[in-house]
Formats: structure tokens, sequence, C-alpha cells
């Protein structure tokens, strides 16, 4: 019975190539579905934080507007602000817009035009594109500019 068994296996001595190359296939497919999938969700996340950090600011200028009768004149008075709120440890707030390098940790912050107001710009990986969250009166964000009015 073993002697029947070796006479059929010796021509068989391994996988064929078209065997290979098929599995190949197979594990590059499903490699790159992964990796899509994840760049998604990362995305998602990064604006899911960003959008929180946003609405933690936004806060934090109500707050500010409570105690003072007026929102803050720039970023960096809202910034330094210690009041009955604070800006979430890790956020830095600029006049500037923030990027997809430094979207989770940075927000931008202007005053609008009218002084009675302010926009908070956010950074959204999943849009590539900066959102504005708005305190006060202001109702509109020009990351490019950048203006708030």
């Amino acid at each position: 019975m073993v002697h029947n068994y070796n006479k059929f296996k010796q021509g068989r001595a391994g996988f064929t190539i078209v065997e290979l190359l098929i599995v190949i296939v197979v594990i590059g497919i499903l490699a790159a579905i992964t990796i899509v999938a994840y760049s998604g969700i990362t995305a998602r996340a990064n604006t899911a934080k960003a959008q929180t950090s946003a609405a933690n600011t936004q806060k934090v200028a109500e707050a500010y507007n409570a105690d003072n009768s007026g929102y803050p004149a720039s970023f960096s008075v809202l910034q330094s602000y210690t009041g009955s709120a604070k800006i979430p440890t890790g956020i830095t707030l600029q006049a500037t817009a923030p990027t997809s390098a430094n979207g989770t940790t940075t927000l931008m912050y202007l005053p609008n035009t009218a002084n009675n107001g302010g926009c908070i710009g956010y950074y959204n990986f999943t849009t590539n594109a900066v959102v504005g969250v708005y305190v006060g009166s202001a109702t509109s964000l020009n990351a490019t500019t950048p203006t708030c009015t």
C-alpha cells in the first residue's frame, strides 16, 4: 500500500506556478482592500478628533464671552484664557488654516469682522478642507483668505 502511494506522489513534487500566482494575486487583492479601508477609517477618526476639539473650543469661546461680555479678539487671547473653561490639552490655536499635517492638534480661531463672534476652523480629513464652527454672530469662514464674517 505504501509502495503504491510513493509511485503516485513521484510525479507531483509541489505546487505549479499557476497555483502560486493565483494565491499571490488573491493575497494582493485582499491587501489592497485592507489598506483602502484602513485609510478611510483613519481619516474619519482624525476628523472626529478635530471636530471634538473645535466643539470644545467653541464652548471655551462662549465661556469667555460670558465672563468678559465679548468674544476673544484673537487666537492668543482665547489660548491663554484661564476662566471657567480651558482649551483642551494639546490643542494649539492659530490665525492660519490647519493642514493635514497638523489638523489633529491645531485649530484656527478668527474673530468676525463685527467683533461679535468668531470662527473656529478645523481640518476635515475626509473632504481635505477646512470647515468652520461658529460662535456668537459669526456665520461664514473663508480659510483661504482667512476671514470670518
